[in-house]
């Protein structure tokens, strides 16, 4: 009996530093390839997010080499020696630059809807006007992958 006081004295001392740790996106500007399904179309692309932007520039398909560039204002269409700007009440919302751009904001502003640690890293849950909305994101800080449920876009992070 003496020794079963002391050791749930030391279980409680244990368990009193224990909290719970708040796990927040860490968003930073980045590069990465991603293959991106929509619906029944898919093709690759780089995403980078630099000063408040958004780029996706496509790998495959006809349109390789196509950039679209938003801003949360406009949209940016590049494609060889053409340039077309759009206003961003124009852009549908399955534009995949303004999807990947309305997530991060989203984030940003500190309103995931859910933030939970993996085993391989995060998992943030928000919505946008697309809808439902799962960003992985592995312990280096790299991406995983963004799904879009309500809207059946998936981008798959290299």
């Amino acid at each position: 009996m003496k020794r079963i006081v002391p050791i749930i004295i030391s279980v409680c001392i244990l368990l009193a530093g224990c909290s719970v740790k708040a796990y927040t996106p860490e968003l930073k500007d980045f590069s990465q390839n991603a293959s991106v399904e929509a619906g029944d179309f898919s093709y690759t692309c780089e995403i980078s997010m630099a000063e408040n932007a958004v780029t996706v520039t496509a790998t495959s398909t006809n349109a390789n080499g196509m950039s679209i560039v938003y801003n949360g204002k406009s949209a940016n269409f590049k494609y060889l020696d053409m340039e077309y700007e759009i206003v961003s009440d124009k852009i549908d919302d399955t534009n995949p630059a303004k999807a990947i751009y309305e997530a991060f904001a989203v984030l940003k502003e500190g309103f995931p809807d859910n933030a939970s640690k993996t085993a391989d890293g995060f998992r943030y849950d928000g919505k946008t006007a697309l809808g439902s909305f799962t960003l992985l994101q592995r312990d280096d800080y790299s991406y995983k992958s963004l799904q879009f449920k309500d809207a059946n876009i998936s981008m798959e992070f290299e």
